[in-house]
């Protein structure tokens, strides 16, 4: 009969092994990355988009005006709100000021809680459909269009939301402030009001101070990025291609 060896592992052979396994899972790191930030930006929209959707039902169940509040202006937040800016939202009922472009803050929806966006992913911009120019061809070059510090985002949000007056974060203390373009606000007929259709643009991005960091583009700029089209008679929501 022969008689059957067992060899162990010498220590030298251990640890090439881990030098192996580590070179390995440093060269596939940064793909795994980019497939995690592609993920996020896929997950923030696929949220703000049945966000958006459960609005609009709870406008028609409940037969009053519901708003989506989408912070923008982290200047204009308290503390405890900053975090949700640019990503965040929550809903609440509200009822006509006399103004097209501000509606009172009456309470939070019951059972509606903050929501954050996901590390990575951000809520860029919100364009009105009627400046085609801007969303289609400028969006395509940061320079010229798409928001290139977290100031400008804001601007952007706050041009084309609506504005809250009678805002309270905290329900159980009484306040008067207001919170300048930062709602959806759908109907108890399942529109939205405004003057036209909304485009929400969510993109990989990453704040660095007050300058937005992009970290998949190319020359034409930013290339890991959602659309989400709003339409104001209908309040369906839908992915939209850029081309």
């Amino acid at each position: 009969m022969i008689k059957q060896t067992k060899t162990n592992f010498t220590l030298i052979e251990l640890l090439v092994v881990m030098l192996l396994m580590g070179f390995l899972i440093t060269l596939m790191l940064p793909g795994f990355n980019r497939m995690i930030s592609g993920n996020k930006v896929d997950q923030m929209a696929s949220n703000l988009k049945l966000a958006l959707e459960q609005a609009q039902s709870h406008a028609i169940t409940s037969r009053r005006y519901v708003a989506l509040v989408l912070p923008s202006n982290k200047s204009a937040w308290e503390t405890e709100e900053q975090r949700y800016c640019l990503g965040g939202y929550r809903m609440a009922y509200v009822k006509n000021s006399g103004s097209t472009s501000t509606w009172k803050f009456q309470k939070w929806v019951p059972d509606s809680v903050w929501k954050n966006a996901p590390d990575g992913a951000m809520l860029v911009e919100v364009v009105g459909s009627a400046n085609t120019n801007r969303f289609q061809t400028q969006f395509q070059n940061p320079g010229n269009g798409l928001p290139n510090t977290v100031t400008d985002v804001n601007t952007s949000l706050g041009n084309n939301l609506l504005t809250l007056s009678r805002y309270s974060y905290d329900a159980s203390t009484s306040t008067s402030e207001s919170r300048s373009n930062c709602a959806v606000v759908f109907s108890p007929y399942g529109g939205v009001k405004g003057n036209e259709d909304l485009r929400f643009v969510i993109a990989e991005a990453i704040p660095n101070g007050d300058n937005l960091l992009f970290p998949s583009r190319d020359n034409a700029g930013p290339t890991n990025y959602r659309v989400l089209n709003l339409n104001r008679f209908t309040g369906k929501v839908d992915y939209l291609s850029i081309q």
